[in-house]
């Protein structure tokens, strides 16, 4: 579904909360413990509750939170949902990856390098939840510039439903410094103006990418995950 704002409609109430909120669960502002609550939202933004209840309801029919009895919190997949979102990005995120270099121009190409840059700066100081809030904003980057939004839009949906695995992830500096390899790797794709070799690096840092949440998985619950086909 096409955000409000690229659709140059302007926002109602609810539509804001819930870009504020989804925003806030992209960048890792809403943690593993953490519960959404509508009062608690509603007295924050100083709004009524419908607006924030009804975004609350909208991002739990996404994919994204699970009701509880005290709040929403994130949603937690079974390792084959896992599984099932990484076979659907490796399906869909190269190629639309490959569509956003005819647009790749330089305002493209340094959003990308500038959060590249700054991700590789709070890593370096382990500043992990810094690292994440960074790495949403290059995955923005790139995402917005694919023409086909209908495919971007979905894209993101499927990446915000494995946030509560990469919150897990991010805090591991290895992993950092695989994603950072990824990122990389992409960028100077970009440069090169290759949509072949952009296509080529993202479907390696797709895979790689889950390579590192299933072994997480494994790790925590001591379970065999099911590889991404």
């Amino acid at each position: 579904m096409q955000s409000p704002a690229k659709s140059g409609k302007k926002p109602n109430l609810r539509e804001r909360v819930y870009q504020m909120l989804r925003e806030r669960i992209q960048m890792g502002l809403v943690g593993s413990s953490d519960r959404l609550v509508d009062h608690d939202i509603a007295r924050e933004l100083h709004v009524s509750r419908m607006p924030v209840r009804e975004a609350l309801m909208q991002l739990k029919s996404e994919g994204m939170l699970e009701g509880t009895a005290r709040g929403f919190i994130l949603r937690r997949h079974s390792l084959q949902q896992i599984n099932d979102i990484f076979e659907i990005r490796i399906l869909l995120e190269p190629h639309a990856a490959a569509l956003a270099t005819a647009n790749a121009g330089p305002a493209f190409l340094a959003r990308m390098k500038s959060a590249l840059d700054a991700a590789e700066e709070a890593s370096d100081r382990g500043d992990w939840e810094a690292f994440m809030r960074l790495n949403a904003d290059y995955r923005a980057a790139w995402i917005d510039n694919v023409p086909n939004r209908a495919m971007a839009d979905a894209i993101s949906r499927f990446i915000d439903h494995a946030q509560i695995v990469r919150l897990m992830t991010m805090q591991d500096e290895t992993v950092r410094g695989i994603i950072l390899d990824g990122m990389r790797g992409l960028y100077e794709a970009y440069l090169s103006g290759n949509a072949d070799l952009v296509r080529e690096r993202m479907t390696t840092h797709c895979r790689t990418a889950a390579a590192c949440y299933y072994q997480c998985y494994r790790r925590l619950s001591g379970g065999e995950p099911p590889l991404a086909r």
